[in-house]
């Protein structure tokens, strides 16, 4: 969705449309597709700033960090976005032009959004499976007081 800062001249305006990430690349262990994603712009343009309220509206199937199932979430938040021409503005997002492409900034938006331990319903930690098994911490401290460390046991024979 390419944005004109001259028109929030205005302070009245607004817009609203619909973004298609559905093709997006994401990361598969965090979040499997982005559709249906709506959002609703405002702002103003001081004159070296530009200043936009956003709203987002989207569902977002993430993973179930139990048992990697996918998990239907909708997301729906507001955010302000601050963006300048002053490349030595360390504290707001750089734009070269006045028209430029509001996609990145959202996409980025969804992803923070999306928590990253998810957990389906009635999802379980597994107790164990086929060549590992899961223990707490003190009982795997109590497993390895015992044990040697086979790497150094040749030097228990070593006279000094």
């Amino acid at each position: 969705m390419k944005i004109n800062r001259y028109l929030f001249k205005n302070k009245d305006y607004s817009f609203e449309d619909d973004i298609d990430f559905s093709n997006q690349k994401t990361d598969p262990n965090h979040i499997r597709k982005i559709s249906n994603t709506h959002v609703k712009v405002s702002g103003f343009d001081y004159d070296d700033y530009l200043l936009l309220n956003i709203t987002v509206d989207s569902d977002v199937i993430g993973v179930c960090s139990y048992s990697l199932e996918d998990v239907p979430l909708h997301l729906h938040f507001s955010t302000e976005l601050a963006f300048t021409y002053d490349e030595e503005d360390e504290d707001n997002y750089v734009i070269k032009e006045a028209i430029f492409d509001l996609d990145p900034y959202i996409f980025d938006l969804i992803i923070s959004e999306v928590p990253y331990t998810l957990v389906k319903k009635g999802a379980k930690l597994p107790s164990s499976g086929n060549g590992y098994r899961v223990m707490s911490e003190d009982e795997y401290n109590k497993e390895n007081e015992n044990k040697k460390d086979s790497r150094w046991s040749i030097l228990d024979d070593v006279e000094l």
